[in-house]
């Protein structure tokens, strides 16, 4: 790898998720298992009666920090309101992404050392331990992106089909089971909100956009619409009626991927907007 060992963090994230899955004050659900057969879930707060809310993150393995992002946010969550946490979408990446090789079941190392064009470096994986882009394997316009690339690698492969991705699979199975009202989608890096997807209807992109420029007015983001945006978790959401933004944490100049010793600056306001917003979409 890099001279930047980046196992510190993955130790932290672990341990940071196998407490929350203890804690008592929050519902775990495991909705799945991963392609290596780590554990997907997810965790609930608040009311399940009503339309719920949905706040995810490292589906891009070298975005990790997103995790962390949702992590806390779970911890510090203190609304009525239902709200479903999803903090790592993407374990098995993010495993390669911060222990290289080390974080590869064995059947697979081979496979991902050629994908990664045997480089020692996984610091900019962004893919699952398929070498699948998840977040341009969901079934909203799938195949139809600028970027998307169409054999397995560290980014932008698109999968063989439009959910091909077992972590995907039962992610939908998993959202197809409650009435969401908003969905936030934390990566990084560049301090935008996106919205506005093409495939949605006027409703959504009119309700997603209004959402989107809160945040960016509250957070000094900028609110941009995601033109090119196909195939990603938002996308999806939208396409079924689900209003759905994407937030870009972090400024530029950090580099991939940003490290946990950088979250309380990463982190400042993210709860506090969240907490104005759900409650403004509640009294509207």
């Amino acid at each position: 790898m890099t001279n930047v060992d980046y196992s510190d963090d993955y130790r932290i994230l672990h341990k940071n998720l196998q407490n929350l899955i203890k804690n008592k004050n929050f519902d775990a659900h495991f909705y799945g298992k991963s392609y290596y057969g780590n554990d997907l879930v997810a965790f609930h707060k608040g009311s399940y009666a009503g339309k719920q809310f949905l706040l995810t993150g490292g589906i891009h393995a070298r975005e990790y920090i997103s995790s962390f992002v949702v992590m806390k946010m779970l911890e510090d969550y203190d609304l009525p309101y239902g709200c479903f946490f999803v903090p790592l979408l993407n374990p098995d990446g993010v495993s390669i992404c911060l222990n290289g090789l080390d974080g590869v079941n064995d059947d697979y190392k081979s496979v991902v050392q050629r994908l990664n064009n045997y480089s020692t470096d996984f610091s900019m994986w962004k893919a699952n331990g398929r070498g699948v882009d998840l977040n341009v394997n969901f079934p909203a316009m799938w195949g139809k992106g600028k970027l998307n690339v169409a054999l397995p690698g560290p980014e932008n492969f698109i999968g063989e089909s439009a959910l091909s991705e077992v972590e995907n699979i039962s992610l939908v199975k998993f959202i197809n089971k409650f009435d969401f009202e908003i969905s936030v989608a934390y990566h990084s890096k560049g301090e935008v909100v996106y919205y506005g997807f093409s495939g949605a209807s006027n409703i959504i992109k009119s309700k997603s956009k209004k959402i989107a420029k809160k945040f960016a007015k509250f957070l000094k983001y900028k609110a941009i619409i995601s033109k090119n945006s196909v195939g990603g978790l938002s996308d999806y959401l939208c396409l079924h009626n689900i209003s759905s933004v994407t937030i870009e944490l972090g400024n530029d100049s950090f580099c991939h991927p940003i490290r946990y010793i950088n979250f309380n600056e990463i982190y400042k306001n993210q709860y506090v907007a969240i907490k104005k917003i759900f409650k403004d979409i509640k009294n509207d």
